[in-house]
């Protein structure tokens, strides 16, 4: 489920949570009030690629002003349902890899609307600088029908790194448990796809699949990454994609 309205729908997943900022980020839009904070931010790696850059500021902008104005006439119709405290919403867009004709990119967002928690969300994106146009990330793949044998190998790929990142945080993971129980070979299940980042300039070292609190484990547990390195993919992917691939993860990306 996906809440995140750049390319896509999302749904909200509620954990206290804040996009990650670095000291490159440009602010797109940011205001304080009262009853409101806004805080939108890009990275400014995406401004190697101008249409891509300028059209997530445009979206960027636009959902800080429209954010802000509701609150606003929240704000004006009945202060007491903010209960004293102010709203808060924030995005961030994150480059992920370039490789080839592609960009992958991340959009972190997070809001507060006077709920028990904070809710946030995370969704990727792939961007063809060939065609200026997002891409389906399926495409990299050479059959991606449900339940053929490539996603039931993709499938036990990400189920074996999602039970590695579990046993690194001494948690159980059985297919019983109720995370799983829908869980089939089909594209859609397998979270949200990005390119991952590389030690070799211009490569991906693999596909990173980001799964949101309560996709694929309890609240507490947070979100989970499950790295595919690149030499099992290959058997998957299409000649041209194959092209994209090279190096190894870097340490820094390991972290999350």
């Amino acid at each position: 489920m996906r809440y995140i309205t750049i390319f896509f729908a999302a749904a909200l997943l509620a954990l206290p949570f804040a996009p990650a900022r670095a000291d490159d980020d440009t602010a797109i839009f940011t205001a304080k009030t009262q009853y409101v904070e806004v805080d939108v931010r890009i990275d400014n790696r995406l401004k190697a690629f101008a249409r891509l850059y300028e059209l997530l500021f445009a979206e960027g902008k636009k959902f800080g002003v429209e954010n802000k104005e509701e609150t606003a006439a929240q704000w004006r119709e009945d202060k007491s349902v903010f209960r004293g405290l102010a709203y808060n919403f924030s995005r961030v867009y994150r480059l992920r890899a370039a490789a080839g004709k592609y960009v992958s990119a991340i959009v972190d967002e997070s809001q507060f609307t006077g709920g028990a928690h904070p809710n946030h969300g995370s969704a990727t994106f792939l961007w063809d600088r060939e065609t200026n146009a997002r891409a389906d990330f399926k495409t990299l793949f050479k059959d991606t029908s449900t339940g053929s044998a490539d996603m039931q190998t993709l499938s036990k790929l990400i189920l074996e790194s999602l039970a590695a990142e579990k046993k690194a945080r001494d948690i159980p993971f059985e297919l019983t448990d109720m995370w799983f129980k829908d869980w089939k070979p089909e594209f859609k299940m397998f979270g949200e796809p990005s390119l991952a980042p590389s030690t070799e300039a211009g490569k991906s070292s693999g596909v990173t699949f980001h799964f949101s609190p309560y996709e694929v484990g309890a609240y507490v547990e947070g979100d989970y990454v499950a790295f595919v390195p690149a030499s099992a993919l290959m058997p998957l992917l299409t000649p041209e994609a194959q092209r994209l691939f090279g190096g190894a993860r870097p340490e820094s990306d390991k972290d999350g």
